[in-house]
């Protein structure tokens, strides 16, 4: 099932000794998965992203976002690629902080309401094909320079007109390494960051699982707006997804205490 190839097992091996041993302040705004660390409190972002996804088909996918945070535990964002919807909502529940390093995990929630039904493939689809609810569990550590997050929980395609079934398990294994600046002298300083995004799937009934690999570049500029550049491409394809590679690019802003705080009731 989910570490049954010998390949997909060796890669996190080698991904986890190597970023383990850096000692080198990181970043764990990942581009291709959430980490458990939420935004900044009353804060709102607005996104917008751009991908062309290639294979045995091409497509075009514009996706618009708006992220916001109730208080520092819960997140939630409202997307749409102009044919489908999507709502993510996420719960921090722990948080471990020190110098430089912190480890917090979290819930999320994700729902995807598409017309479409993507009955070709034996993939659960992401990109708003078809219609989608998952799960699951996020632990992120942040030390010095380098962050990793490992995310894993149940998907299920709501109307699965396919006999290999419609539930499996997704799971994601993201890396990040901060290149510059190599000292912080303002938050006004662009940051340069660099990820590489394990991303995988295996259905339960066992007859298709596949495992991508996304390595990005990312600029903040500001503390506030950043530019992603992202290429995802199949390490492991055991499915007969139309569309399995996919170059991205991503630009979003963040508002700093938009929403308004919470009056404190007043004493009689």
């Amino acid at each position: 099932m989910l570490f049954k190839n010998k390949l997909f097992v060796s890669i996190f091996c080698m991904l986890g000794l190597c970023f383990s041993n850096l000692k080198i302040n990181a970043q764990e705004l990942y581009v291709s998965a959430e980490p458990a660390s939420t935004m900044p409190a009353k804060s709102i972002i607005i996104k917008q992203a751009y991908s062309t996804m290639t294979g045995e088909k091409t497509l075009h996918n514009f996706n618009s976002q708006l992220q916001f945070s109730l208080n520092k535990k819960w997140m939630a964002h409202i997307g749409t690629n102009y044919k489908s919807w999507d709502f993510y909502m996420q719960y921090r529940f722990f948080s471990k902080d020190a110098l430089y390093e912190h480890l917090r995990m979290a819930l999320y929630f994700k729902s995807i309401q598409s017309p479409s039904k993507a009955i070709y493939t034996n993939a659960i689809l992401l990109d708003g094909e078809e219609s989608v609810i998952q799960g699951g569990f996020i632990i992120t550590q942040l030390k010095h320079k380098w962050a990793s997050s490992l995310s894993v929980g149940p998907i299920v395609k709501k109307e699965s007109l396919s006999s290999n079934g419609a539930v499996g398990l997704q799971y994601s294994f993201s890396n990040g390494v901060l290149l510059y600046p190599t000292s912080y002298t303002s938050y006004g300083q662009t940051n340069v960051n660099l990820y590489l995004e394990l991303i995988g799937q295996s259905l339960f009934s066992g007859k298709a699982h596949y495992v991508d690999i996304a390595p990005a570049i990312q600029f903040i500029f500001n503390s506030q707006a950043k530019l992603n550049l992202s290429y995802r491409l199949p390490l492991v394809n055991q499915t007969n997804r139309a569309t399995y590679n996919t170059a991205s690019i991503s630009w979003d802003y963040l508002f700093f205490n938009a929403l308004p705080k919470r009056r404190p009731l007043k004493s009689k």
